[in-house]
């Protein structure tokens, strides 16, 4: 199963500010907007964890649970 990741939420953030940025012409903060949102993306693209194993066992088990 994949793990949970704030990537996503956090590459939004950045996008949000560079879009407020780009209407405002604040062009320091459209660029670090930019440049930060691309570092969240290639962090998360080149994460070696992004998996978890969950056996059948656990799951039988938490099925059983519900």
């Amino acid at each position: 199963m994949p793990r949970n990741s704030p990537a996503g939420f956090i590459t939004a953030f950045f996008a949000v500010l560079m879009g407020f940025a780009l209407i405002w012409h604040i062009w320091w903060m459209a660029i670090l907007g930019f440049l930060a949102a691309i570092a969240v993306v290639l962090v998360a693209g080149w994460s070696v964890e992004r998996e978890q194993e969950i056996s059948a066992a656990e799951i039988a088990q938490m099925e059983r649970a519900r």
